[in-house]
């Protein structure tokens, strides 16, 4: 099982990141269960939680790595990434987070 995990580790980091454009992390608090590579957005109390269809013009970041309620979580504000490997929430599109992420200097690409 370790072994597999390794693998898929190095699988995906190869699949989400999309260039050399400098990656600058940030470090918040999650509000509620986050995977890995998911775009978000600050919620009232500050916390870092998944965008919705809703909050996708306020988003701050794309997670790094999952995260649980309350607990730290370190998202991307800026990079290249494919955006196949982003994990999109539920009413969100990469067309929809396109624009919003390009004012922060995120760049999504397309594997094709």
């Amino acid at each position: 099982m370790g072994m597999y995990g390794i693998e898929t580790r190095t699988y995906e980091a190869k699949n989400f990141f999309a260039g050399d454009f400098q990656t600058l992390t940030e470090t918040g608090t999650a509000g509620g269960e986050l995977v890995e590579h998911t775009p978000v957005t600050e919620n009232s109390e500050g916390k870092i939680v998944a965008v919705t269809a809703e909050t996708v013009a306020n988003v701050v970041g794309i997670t790094a790595a999952a995260a649980a309620a309350d607990e730290p979580v370190v998202y991307y504000m800026t990079g290249e990434f494919f955006q196949e490997a982003l994990n999109m929430p539920d009413g969100v599109t990469a067309e929809d987070i396109k624009g919003p992420l390009r004012k922060m200097s995120i760049f999504l690409r397309t594997l094709n």
